[in-house]
């Protein structure tokens, strides 16, 4: 966490719990639009700067967040639990860009019927079979 900058993380976590105190994991996050402009102006230049997938997922990571797919989207998770912050559109990014400019990213499925997946750092190596 940046010295003087709001725990912008913490004020959408409060913001996705539900009335009866049950976090809410997989959906969009209602968010202010105060607190939109903080995670934007935190977000888009990480993703601006990053060079490749690793790059980018380690930026992220340093500032507490993870990319990952949920229901075949890339979002952007909160480290901590897990739950989801937003997507690529609410941020104004669109895959096919991120895609032109850092390759395509190597997807670990987590599971198959909710489309979720995980972005690995680099591509797995094959193991050689005698």
């Amino acid at each position: 966490m940046e010295p003087n900058r709001p725990d912008v993380t913490h004020n959408v976590h409060q913001l996705r719990v539900n009335s009866t105190g049950r976090q809410m994991t997989h959906g969009p996050a209602r968010i202010d639009c105060e607190t939109a402009s903080l995670l934007r102006a935190v977000l888009l230049p990480i993703f601006d700067a990053a060079r490749s997938w690793t790059d980018l997922i380690d930026q992220l990571e340093a500032k507490g967040y993870h990319p990952m797919f949920r229901g075949g989207e890339l979002c952007l998770t909160k480290q901590s639990d897990g739950s989801r912050i937003c997507g690529l559109r609410f941020l104004g990014l669109e895959m096919r860009d991120l895609v032109q400019r850092l390759g395509r990213p190597c997807v670990l499925p987590c599971n198959a019927l909710t489309a979720d997946g995980e972005i690995l750092r680099q591509m797995p190596r094959r193991s050689i079979l005698n």
